[in-house]
Order: C-alpha cells, then structure tokens, then sequence
C-alpha cells in the first residue's frame, strides 16, 4: 500500500474511532476495542482507482489490507489514550478532515443534479474560439537561473558557425539546463504553445522565430531565463466542436459545480462569527 492511501485510512479510521454516524448500508470489516471499521474506509482508494474491489481481491491482499487498517485504529486508539486528541495539532487536522469530507460530499451531490447541454457548450465555443487553437513547435531550449549566465552561454553559441549552432545547444543543455525532464535530450521538446502551462513569454518569443535560429537575448520567466533555439513551428490549427465537445461539457459542468460550492461557502462565511486574533 502507498503512504498516501495508509495515510488516508488512518484519518479515516481516525474519525470512526471518534464515534462519528457510519455510512448507510457499510459492511463491518473489523471490530478493533470495541470500533467497528466498515468497507467504507476504502471510500478515498476507490477514488483513486475506481477499479478497486475488496471482495475481489486475493487473501493474502485482504489480510495485508487488514492488518494495516488494524494497525491505524489501534494507533489512534492509543493516541487518545494519551490525550493527543485534545491536542491543537488533532483539532486542526480534524477540522482539515471534515472540510474535506465536506467538500467532496458537495462535489458528490453536485455531479448528479448539474449538467451542461451540448448548446450551452456549443455558444462557450463560439465565444471563445482562440482557446481551441493549437499551435505545436519543436524546440531545444536551455533553463538557467541568473540572467548574466544565460547571457554567457549566448555568447558561447554564439562563437560557432551556424551549421553547428544546433549541436552547441545541446551541449550546453545537458550540462547547464534546469530543466531536468528535458536536460538529458539536450533540452529538446515538442509542445502546443497555446497550452496555458507554457510560460507565455516563452510562447511569444517562439511565434516570433523562424527554423534555424535562437534567442540572442534571455528569455525571462517565472522559472528563470530561457535560451531557445526553434526547430519547426507548425501553422496554427483550430480545434473543432466535435473534437473538444466531451472535454468542454466536462470543463463547463466542473465550473459551474466550483460556482455553486463557492457560493454556499459565501453564504455560509456571511453567517458566520469570525473573530481575528490580535
């Protein structure tokens, strides 16, 4: 089991410890002094993985599984016994807790009852067709920290002839970059500059480039200055209706889901007595 899902049964287990109303129809797995630990503790694995199935999985899984969760209620157990549940620590990671179970209970409900039509999906597109344009380049590109660096290693390609401008960039990639996903490929990369995780002066800077040649000055961003040198930089494409009409019903119902929890929060917040320390 990860950390992650042993973490998150913990927690659970936790708050079942605490006494808290058990979920309707759950099946006891286990009684450890006197707590009863239903099928419901694999709520968060199951979300992860959909494809998650207790009763299916082998004996020795299931008693591994057990003994874990076993051993989460009986180290929870042992913390209230020394008082860690009237700590400020517990208060605060209970409080994190039940937000959380708050919220996905929100989002839950929520999936069921809102929907978006293919009109209203259809209208967004229409309104906003240069979020559907795809441009792709291929780039190699060098990522370093300080500005004055990025301008010693323009002044190291720049001492080659152009027919080796491309090979020196790659050196220099592989032992200068940051960029450590793309550093050992010589800082080679294909990407869709419209993609809003591009860095947009980075974009900016490639749409003004033709093939062949590189930034003579740094390119600054929020992860540091860019060297770039463009290999191909494809037309502008944009995306159909039909192609993007899935993903966008999906985008559009999230957000309108994040619309309706922020203004329950908002209401909630309204009627709340809220009282700053000094």
């Amino acid at each position: 089991m990860t950390n992650f899902t042993f973490k998150k049964m913990v927690q659970i287990a936790v708050i079942a410890s605490l006494s808290l109303s058990p979920f309707v129809n759950a099946k006891t797995l286990v009684n450890v002094d006197g707590v009863d630990i239903s099928d419901s503790i694999f709520a968060p694995l199951k979300q992860q993985n959909p494809n998650f199935n207790y009763d299916t999985l082998p004996d020795a899984q299931k008693t591994q599984l057990l003994d874990e969760i076993i051993g989460g209620v009986i180290m929870a157990n042992a913390a209230k016994k020394e008082g860690l549940d009237k700590t400020e620590e517990f208060k605060m990671a209970s409080l994190q807790l039940l937000s959380q179970l708050w919220l996905k209970k929100q989002v839950d409900s929520l999936s069921k009852t809102v929907s978006v039509t293919q009109a209203e999906a259809q209208t967004f597109y229409n309104n906003n067709k240069s979020m559907f344009i795809t441009q792709n380049a291929e780039v190699r590109h060098i990522l370093v920290q300080k500005e004055d660096q990025a301008k010693n290693l323009i002044v190291e390609i720049g001492k080659v002839p152009k027919t080796k401008t491309e090979e020196k960039i790659t050196e220099l990639a592989k032992k200068f970059s940051m960029d450590t996903a793309s550093k050992d490929q010589g800082g080679l990369v294909q990407l869709p500059i419209n993609n809003p995780a591009i860095p947009p002066e980075f974009a900016q800077e490639v749409k003004k480039m033709t093939a062949g040649t590189y930034t003579k000055a740094p390119v600054k961003t929020r992860y540091g200055y860019y060297i770039i040198y463009l290999k191909k930089l494809d037309a502008p494409v944009t995306q159909t209706f039909e192609q993007v009409k899935t993903q966008l019903i999906d985008l559009l119902k999230q957000q309108k889901m994040e619309g309706i929890v922020q203004e329950k929060l908002k209401k909630l917040r309204d009627t709340s007595k809220i009282t700053y320390g000094n």
